[in-house]
């Protein structure tokens, strides 16, 4: 973070952010003053993340992420119908640290397991949209699989398909 004073007590801060989606970095001005400076104080996270944009997608947090909840992820444990909300939400928090090269194959697994949770198993109609959509996410599936191994040295697999990946 870098200051530069106008003199008296209005001062401009910079702070550096990345923007994720170019791979460039860029200064963000931030105004303060005495006043400012109070209250930035007790919000300070807020306002750089703010200044960035946002907690923007990161292959490390998305690692993190990965690793921390992999037998969450991996095994869950779906006893009841109410365990799955609690299971597309984490897979939606982590989506949201995918990085731009993984984030529409881990979408997909999304689409796929919100699909799954509405699955009435008497209604061929209903089991037969949750294959199609099974079907449609085997690329996905082992394209996130192959991602994890090689950028987390993590697996969630095997990853098994109806038509073989590779």
């Amino acid at each position: 973070m870098r200051e530069v004073g106008f003199g008296g007590s209005l001062a401009v801060r910079s702070v550096t952010c990345r923007d994720e989606r170019s791979d460039r970095w860029h200064d963000q001005p931030v105004l303060t003053t005495p006043l400012v400076r109070q209250v930035a104080l007790a919000l300070a996270t807020a306002a750089i993340l703010g200044a960035c944009g946002g907690e923007a997608p990161s292959a490390e947090r998305f690692c993190g992420e990965i690793e921390v909840n992999l037998k969450a992820l991996t095994e869950p444990d779906l006893a009841y119908t109410d365990d799955i909300s609690p299971l597309l939400d984490l897979y939606r928090e982590i989506g949201k640290l995918a990085p731009l090269s993984i984030e529409a194959e881990w979408n997909q697994l999304i689409v796929t397991y919100e699909t799954a949770s509405t699955v009435v198993p008497a209604d061929p109609e209903s089991v037969q949209r949750v294959v199609t959509e099974a079907f449609r996410a085997e690329r996905s599936a082992a394209a996130v699989e192959t991602w994890i191994t090689t950028n987390c040295a993590l697996s969630m697999g095997p990853i098994s398909t109806i038509v073989p990946q590779g």
